[in-house]
C-alpha cells in the first residue's frame, strides 16, 4: 500500500503526453488539459462505492486537498533562490609595516 503520492515532473509529463494524444488541442490550452483531469476525477469518483453525501464529501476533500497542493507549488515558485550563506567576516585589525604591500593582521 501507498505511504502517500508522490508527485514529480516526469509523471505529470506523461499524464499529459497522454491526454495530448487523445486530443492535441491540450498541447496549446493548459487549462484545456486541467478539465480534462477534473472530468478525469469526477468520473472515477462516480464509482464511488458509499453513499451519495460519501461521494459529495470526497469530492469537496479533493477540492481541497487540490487547493492545498497549488498553494504550496505557487510559493515555492515565488520564493527566491536560496544564497549560500556568507561566512563572517573576522574581526581585527592590521598593523601596518615597513613594506606597503604587507601588513599584520591581529585578530580582536
Amino acid at each position: 500500500m501507498s505511504e502517500g503520492i508522490q508527485l514529480s515532473d516526469e509523471l505529470i509529463s506523461n499524464i499529459f503526453r497522454a491526454i495530448v494524444e487523445h486530443d492535441s488541442a491540450v498541447e496549446q490550452d493548459m487549462m484545456l488539459g486541467l478539465q480534462y483531469l477534473s472530468a478525469i476525477t469526477g468520473y472515477l469518483s462516480a464509482g464511488f462505492p458509499g453513499a451519495d453525501h460519501e461521494r459529495d464529501e470526497l469530492l469537496n476533500q479533493l477540492a481541497a486537498f487540490t487547493r492545498h497542493v497549488c498553494e504550496e507549488q505557487a510559493a515555492s515558485r515565488r520564493q527566491p533562490p536560496q544564497q549560500a550563506p556568507q561566512e563572517a567576516v573576522p574581526q581585527g585589525r592590521s598593523i601596518e609595516t615597513d613594506d606597503p604591500a604587507m601588513g599584520i593582521w591581529i585578530p580582536e
